[in-house]
């Protein structure tokens, strides 16, 4: 009779929060933020405030305490754990699946055991699913950490006993073992279970099967015995996307099953220019693959597809044959992928000629196409002269950018020049007073000298060198504008940690931009924009009661035309194209920064998400996925989805503009 209570009240708590959800949602032109009190909540999140968010965990109203668990689940805080344990047990299922949520963004590891034992009493789908998704990410996370290993097994243990063998119950399982394997665990029970269970799965849950055993990175691929049975179950894979997230597993696996695999996709017509471009990166890694297939592809029409095919080209051998048909069809290529070739023969044996590529730099109009042609010369050590001087000196700061990655690439071929100091190269480029080429240094400073001191009285560097890079750091450290170079400034931070002379701690972002929540107010729940861009329009669907500061700065940023004539400068197929940038190289941003903001959805095809360079990091540049990358939910803030025009989205490459972005009436 208890048990009937329990669930009459979990029913009318239920019906409760659909009634007021209803309520608030009865109109596409208004938004939730109409409500004060959920205004509130909204601010105290925003401002990080913990305490002040706590206590709405226990009022009447089920849509507060949803928001409040939400809310929790942006500050991260492992003070709020205790009350989302009790919330576990809340009578509304939508608040018991919240609560999860956010105990998996905290990452806590108290958190294992009351999730582990709610777990055994959860009917409900939603919370099922969360609430192992979470024991997975705390587990994995407490893994990548190095911390509290004993939780860790508690976490595996956890999610490999759970018994519930249904759909639902595997899709759990999957997804739990996801956020494992993402943080780096390497014990077999997993692939094994979930190998044996993909045949007879729904297609969801074999996608996310794929994406769980694609982020593996033990033993299990080298031609065991369930990898090979794996692979053979994917001969006969009818969805695009299952397909493509079980291939980078393919690619692992050293056996003749996964080289016949990848080459059947390799060279199929019916294979989607997605499964090419996953096949080609998969068959450079592995040894059994030719290079002929791949070869074939630098004659296909998609322009994602040859540049996939160019970079895996690196990572074969070819016959003189071979390479004279690769010499041919790259004279038909864009510049950009000419670029890429020429890495690609200058490691089969071809020499690139400097003087050559800095001709071919001064000839091209495009100004990516120029960048793409200026790294290339890093394949040459002897091209250090040419990029140090043009990296310190040159006007335009793109230019620049690409000259010192060129130079720091050049550094590590063997034909790097003698007579060039490295560290006071280094020291000269952070001294332009570049942020971009700051960070580039910064980074390659601590990767070239990582340990500056072997012990107190045996410096790896003479002692005067030591001193002059480190007193240029803190120089550089002290000239940025704080919190919009952050990104610069923790880079900088990294390496003085790393060399342990002038440790600092790195920098947490604060509270510095108030949402403007009469603009939130004004914004229909399902507000859409049109991003007009070269290749064409694509319309996405703005979350504004998900996301109220994300999409208040972007719609602010839109009105007043400050994305106009940006440009996308990264695309990485199969992944995401980014804009947005002011500088147009991705170390831009504006004077204000944005606080992370979650929500419980996942990160499929066609998410818009801000982004970040750490913790509540956000700005105004933003990316589109072109598929489901799991792997970023609860990383970076989703706040609007693509609802047409995905075909754009991928046509687009680097260099591709924003020509304007319109909000919509409805």
């Amino acid at each position: 009779m208890k048990h009937f209570f329990v669930w009459t009240a979990s029913l009318l708590a239920s019906l409760s929060l659909v009634l007021v959800l209803s309520k608030c949602n009865k109109s596409q032109s208004y938004n939730k933020f109409l409500d004060p009190e959920l205004i509130k909540i909204a601010q105290f999140t925003d401002q990080r405030l913990t305490d002040s968010l706590v206590p709405y965990l226990k009022v009447a109203q089920p849509l507060v305490r949803l928001e409040a668990a939400y809310a929790l689940a942006s500050v991260r805080d492992p003070k709020s754990v205790d009350a989302l344990h009790i919330t576990l047990i809340d009578p509304v299922a939508e608040v018991r699946a919240a609560s999860a949520y956010a105990l998996g963004q905290i990452l806590h590891p108290s958190s294992i055991e009351p999730l582990s034992l709610q777990l055994r009493y959860e009917s409900n789908t939603a919370s099922v699913i969360n609430l192992l998704e979470a024991i997975g990410k705390i587990g994995g996370g407490l893994y990548a950490s190095n911390s509290a290993p004993e939780f860790v097994e508690n976490a595996a243990n956890a999610i490999f006993n759970y018994e519930r063998s249904d759909s639902i119950g595997v899709h759990a399982l999957a997804k739990a073992a996801f956020w494992m394997h993402n943080g780096g665990w390497k014990d077999t029970r997993f692939v094994n279970k979930l190998s044996a269970l993909y045949p007879l799965q729904s297609t969801i849950n074999r996608r996310m099967i794929a994406f769980s055993i694609g982020r593996y990175r033990g033993d299990w691929y080298l031609d065991t015995l369930q990898a090979n049975n794996f692979i053979e179950r994917l001969n006969t894979e009818t969805d695009t996307l299952a397909c493509i997230a079980a291939i980078p597993s393919v690619g692992r696996t050293n056996s003749r099953a996964a080289a016949n695999l990848l080459s059947r996709i390799l060279t199929s017509s019916s294979s989607g220019h997605e499964q090419l471009i996953a096949a080609c990166r998969a068959a450079a890694k592995h040894t059994g693959v030719d290079a002929q297939p791949i070869l074939e592809l630098l004659k296909h029409t998609h322009y994602a597809v040859v540049e996939e095919a160019c970079l895996s080209l690196q990572n074969k051998s070819l016959s003189l044959f071979q390479l004279e048909e690769v010499r041919v069809l790259q004279a038909a290529l864009p510049v950009s992928l000419k670029a890429t070739l020429a890495r690609m023969l200058h490691r089969q044996g071809d020499t690139l000629i400097v003087e050559t590529w800095l001709k071919q730099i001064s000839a091209v109009n495009d100004p990516y196409d120029r960048l793409a042609c200026i790294r290339v010369l890093g394949v040459n050590g002897r091209s250090a002269f040419v990029t140090l001087e043009r990296a310190i000196n040159h006007p335009d700061i793109l230019q620049s950018n690409a000259y010192t990655e060129a130079f720091i690439e050049a550094h590590g071929q063997l034909d790097f020049p003698e007579e060039i100091n490295y560290s006071k190269s280094l020291v000269q480029l952070i001294q332009r007073g570049d942020i971009g080429i700051t960070a580039l240094c910064a980074a390659e400073m601590r990767s070239a000298f990582p340990s500056a001191i072997i012990d107190k009285t045996t410096p790896a560097l003479p002692s005067n060198e030591l001193v002059e890079m480190n007193q240029t750091l803190l120089y550089a450290l002290d000239k940025l504008q704080l919190p919009k170079e952050v990104e610069t400034a923790n880079e900088i931070i990294k390496t003085l940690n790393a060399w342990a002379i002038s440790p600092r701690e790195e920098i947490l972002v604060g509270y510095n931009n108030p949402i403007d929540w009469n603009l939130v107010k004004s914004i229909p729940r399902r507000q859409r924009a049109a991003i007009s861009t070269s290749k064409g329009v694509i319309e996405i669907e703005l979350h504004v009661e998900e996301a109220p500061g994300s999409v208040a700065s972007f719609v602010k940023l839109c009105r007043e035309g400050f994305y106009n004539g940006k440009s996308f400068h990264r695309v990485v197929p199969n992944f995401v194209i980014q804009g947005g940038c002011p500088r147009g190289d991705g170390m831009g941003g504006t004077d204000y920064t944005l606080r992370s903001e979650f929500r419980l959805h996942d990160y499929r095809t066609g998410s818009v998400g801000l982004a970040s360079s750490g913790p509540d990091t956000e700005s105004c540049q933003w990316f589109i996925t072109h598929i489901p990358t799991p792997h970023l939910e609860g990383r970076y803030t989703i706040f609007a989805h693509v609802v047409k025009g995905m075909a754009v989205v991928d046509r687009i490459r680097i260099g591709d503009t924003i020509e304007r972005i319109d909000l919509l009436d409805k």
